[in-house]
């Protein structure tokens, strides 16, 4: 089964590999551009889960 981080890293490879592709000309600027695309990437979507991680899953506690 993949799991969701898995997953992730997944798409942020295609991405990044299709916008350096797509954006730069040479090569060293298309590296650049992958890296910065694909660690801005995942390391938001960590960043994110972190700071969501504090918060209640499920539905709210009913007031009594």
């Amino acid at each position: 089964m993949l799991s969701h981080f898995f997953l992730m890293v997944i798409y942020a490879l295609l991405v990044s590999a299709f916008f350096s592709l797509l954006w730069r000309r040479g090569r060293r600027e298309q590296v650049k551009l992958f890296l910065q695309l694909f660690l801005g990437m995942v390391g938001g979507g960590l960043l994110v889960a972190y700071l969501m991680y504090p918060f209640p899953q499920g539905p709210p506690a009913p007031i009594p």
